[in-house]
């Protein structure tokens, strides 16, 4: 996807002209960056609809993006270079970060050749067609970071969001939590987090990123009409509670264009601003130097896409895939998800009337409508 001229109001025959033939010219002079990957590169078919791209791993094996076609079955076909045609079955399964391994039968495919240096922020990444044209291109907006919430440091407190500060009021505490353990109640206030003052929510969320499970830090806290102390915290793994982001955030996310089913919880990532359509996930994504440096894992809204870099790839795939037929019951098993992994909406589409679990749910709509709200205006402040 070279230029989204429907982002472009109102251009005149002749501007509209002028807009073609650059993007026309801008393609062309990246054809050379993208020859070599697009000979590993092939678009996933079931039937007469194409489900993703793939990128070829060994002469008949591909890795492809699981969710886009679990739905498929056995009824499989990939397009390489130069429109070979080959079928193709699912033989194994990285559920965890929604990638399948596919085997074909017939001729020889290219295999990839990976790449396995970190880019750098503002590198400008590339993702070829089989043909050699580009899929979509953009620059590494944040460098690689773990999607997974169930990696992150978990305190075990929700904050009251009625208190006006300083710190951060305890409103509740998670059972079986670090907090708990440590003894924290309702009603105390957080004021530091290890050396650094708490200022609200935000700040609070902050001052854990980085931190793993296991570790300890030192809370200042004040209690109702008693004197400060500070209190020593084990914490924990973030619980995989349900998550249901309400239509303010789906349709937020949604601006620009259509977006992959799943695309969150993926455990090494680059973010980029490239803009593929969800059915061309999966393809490699070079560097200015023809270099692959890795994969596309999802198109997440109009300023986010993200890739899994070639050395975490490499690594998943020296462990061994879940056998497809399992996978497939595990999928088959879990309630519909509405646009990312983890939503278990009731019946009716509204959340579970559980009053902690769905103050949590809340605040994690609002947190992440927030995340997403900061990252649109640093792209408006960056130019992007």
């Amino acid at each position: 996807m070279a230029v989204a001229q429907d982002d472009i109001p109102l251009l005149r025959p002749d501007e509209r002209q002028a807009v073609e033939a650059q993007t026309d010219e801008f393609n062309l002079s990246l054809a050379p960056v993208l020859t070599e990957a697009a000979k590993s590169t092939v678009r996933v078919w079931s039937g007469k609809r194409r489900l993703a791209y793939g990128t070829v791993i060994a002469e008949n094996r591909i890795l492809t993006k699981w969710s886009e076609v679990a739905a498929a079955g056995g009824n499989l076909r990939v397009e390489g270079a130069g429109g070979a045609v080959l079928s193709a079955r699912i033989s194994g399964v990285y559920a965890d970060e929604d990638l399948a391994v596919l085997e074909t039968t017939g001729s020889t495919l290219a295999p990839v050749r990976w790449v396995l240096e970190s880019p750098a922020l503002g590198t400008f990444l590339a993702a070829p067609q089989p043909d050699g044209r580009p899929a979509a291109f953009g620059v590494v907006s944040v460098l690689e970071r773990n999607l997974r919430d169930t990696d992150g440091a978990f305190l075990g407190v929700v904050g009251s969001m009625d208190f006006s500060g300083p710190g951060v009021k305890i409103q509740e505490i998670a059972p079986e939590s670090g907090a708990a353990a440590a003894g924290l109640k309702a009603g105390d206030i957080i004021l530091k987090v290890g050396d650094r003052t708490i200022s609200g929510l935000l700040e609070l969320k902050n001052s854990l990123v980085g931190v793993s499970p296991g570790s300890t830090v030192t809370l200042r806290i004040r209690a109702a009409g008693k004197t400060e102390r500070n209190v020593d915290v084990l914490l924990g793994n973030r619980p995989d509670l349900p998550n249901f982001p309400g239509d303010r955030l789906r349709q937020m996310e949604r601006m620009g264009g259509p977006i992959s089913r799943v695309r969150d919880s993926f455990t090494r990532v680059i973010q980029t601003d490239m803009r593929p359509r969800p059915d061309q996930i999966g393809g490699p994504v070079v560097d200015l130097k023809g270099r692959v440096i890795g994969i596309t894992m999802a198109r997440a809204d109009r300023t986010r896409s993200f890739v899994m870099p070639a050395a975490a790839v490499e690594k998943l795939l020296q462990t061994e895939p879940q056998d497809p037929a399992l996978a497939q019951a595990k999928q088959a098993a879990e309630p519909p998800a509405l646009s990312v992994r983890g939503m278990t909406p009731q019946q009716d589409g509204r959340p579970h009337a559980d009053g902690g679990e769905n103050l949590r749910r809340h605040l994690t709509e609002m947190q992440r409508l927030m995340d997403f709200m900061r990252e649109e205006m640093d792209g408006l402040e960056q130019g992007r």
